[in-house]
């Protein structure tokens, strides 16, 4: 069952299956829509990711660390020992889990860039059946790791857990057979959850990672703008087509041919020729002209093309990402722990409020404007001050939001407003009038029978 995503952990025994079972309750709140569980880390969140990718991630290393050939630890994004993988045998090209960011419980979705084999078994009600081995490329969505990704994300969602996406995918896998097993309908299912997810959604092109094709349409952060936020390394790459297809549309052999004729001394030196030969009549100089033209654009084309190549590939950094506004920073890969830590930090805090807020309310506030009124609250209070900048100071929101006075009047003329909604919408119903005396009679009589609180007089 391990082996086709029906069970999540498989243990040796049942003490183990407890302590398993024990782990992952620790990663969840109490209850729902109560606060995460969130403890003291061991590893300082402000430490620096010391695992470097050289030529490929690995998704493991990069997010719990790894032993070098030294047996030295190199400490990776989240807080040391705290990952637990889960569905681990089951679409093996997807790597998920659960791990803690700084004692902030969090899922982890993130890509095996190795080459896997996925095994398919014989059938033993076919007598001529045999098991077969299916390759699968490393950074490609596969049926079953689509799948996979689409599962973890609504389980994730269901424990109402902040989610980190370390997105390093070429693109979906779209042969025949894939599209007969339903690629399509696993990489919608991958939209969905992401657009319903009611939590911090942190996507991560990492180091040496690269973010292309159906994949980056998937997860792109304008599918759910109020919780996903997009980021990039300094060395990742993202666009929908890769180079080499983006000149095959952008830079056709026509157009580099123009090119070579605008730009290219000997070219233009051979084309005043021509010109001149055929304004002439001498038609012998013309043919031989257009054989030299042609020689050198055939010489010119292989170097004009790497250049397009890389002029295209110019486009795909994250600087230039960040400069278009698709993703919101680029974040070194060292510093990629401490950064991600405060602004879950900061996520974690904010939506808390914006809960209470929206239950203050009544849910008359959707997610965004609770949002807005709490950063108008804190840029009219004495610590904001009215200055923009300091709405992203992390240390100037906490001391805010540390001292309910700063917005507990606020919220308690939040709760007036809905209960005098509450009270006005009685009178549209000529029945609930009718029931209004019994009912404030039944309620007179329920507090009288709250117990006494103590006064306390100065």
């Amino acid at each position: 069952m391990a082996t086709n995503g029906v069970v999540h952990l498989t243990v040796s025994d049942d003490l183990e299956g407890i302590s398993a079972i024990l782990k992952w309750l620790s990663f969840v709140p109490a209850y729902s829509g109560g606060p995460l569980p969130i403890l003291s880390p061991l590893d300082p969140p402000d430490r620096l990711v010391e695992y470097l990718p050289e030529t490929s991630c690995d998704p493991r290393a990069a997010i719990c660390g790894a032993m070098d050939g030294t047996g030295k630890w190199l400490g990776g994004m989240f807080d040391r020992d705290s990952f637990i993988e889960t569905l681990e045998g089951w679409a093996r090209t997807v790597v998920t889990g659960r791990a803690k960011l700084g004692g902030i419980p969090v899922g982890i979705v993130a890509v095996e860039t190795q080459t896997m084999m996925q095994v398919i078994p014989a059938d033993p009600g076919q007598l001529d059946s045999h098991e077969r081995v299916v390759p699968q490329a490393g950074q490609v969505w596969f049926p079953d790791s689509a799948t996979k990704t689409a599962q973890a994300l609504m389980d994730f969602n269901r424990e109402e857990l902040p989610l980190f996406i370390l997105a390093n995918w070429r693109g979906f896998s779209g042969g025949q057979r894939d599209l007969f097993e339903g690629i399509l309908q696993a990489g919608s299912t991958i939209v969905e959850n992401l657009r319903t997810y009611g939590q911090p959604v942190f996507i991560y092109i990492p180091m040496m990672g690269e973010l292309r094709g159906g994949a980056w349409v998937v997860l792109d952060s304008k599918i759910n703008p109020d919780h996903v936020e997009m980021y990039a390394e300094r060395t990742a790459k993202g666009n929908v087509l890769e180079p080499e297809g983006l000149i095959e549309i952008k830079f056709r052999t026509r157009e580099l041919l123009e090119c070579m004729g605008r730009l290219d001394p000997e070219l233009i030196n051979l084309k005043s020729k021509l010109q001149e030969a055929s304004s002439s009549g001498t038609f012998a100089n013309v043919e031989d002209l257009q054989t030299q033209i042609r020689a050198r654009e055939k010489k010119l084309l292989p170097l004009y093309t790497q250049i397009a190549t890389k002029f295209a590939e110019l486009h795909d950094t994250s600087l230039r990402m960040a400069a278009k506004g698709v993703i919101k920073e680029v974040v070194e890969w060292p510093k990629s722990r401490s950064f991600f830590y405060r602004r879950l930090h900061r996520r974690v805090v904010e939506d808390e409020l914006v809960k209470t807020l929206r239950d203050a309310a009544g849910h008359q506030f959707d997610y965004k404007s609770a949002r807005d009124t709490i950063k108008n609250w804190f840029l009219n209070s004495k610590i904001g001050g009215s200055k923009e900048t300091l709405w992203m100071d992390d240390e100037a929101f906490f001391s805010w939001k540390d001292d309910s006075r700063n917005y507990e009047e606020n919220l308690q003329e939040l709760r007036i407003q809905k209960m005098l909604l509450q009270l006005s919408n009685l009178g549209n119903s000529t029945m609930d009038l009718r029931a209004l005396p019994q009912a404030l009679a039944a309620f007179l009589k329920k507090v009288n029978h709250f117990p006494p609180r103590h006064t306390i007089i100065n």
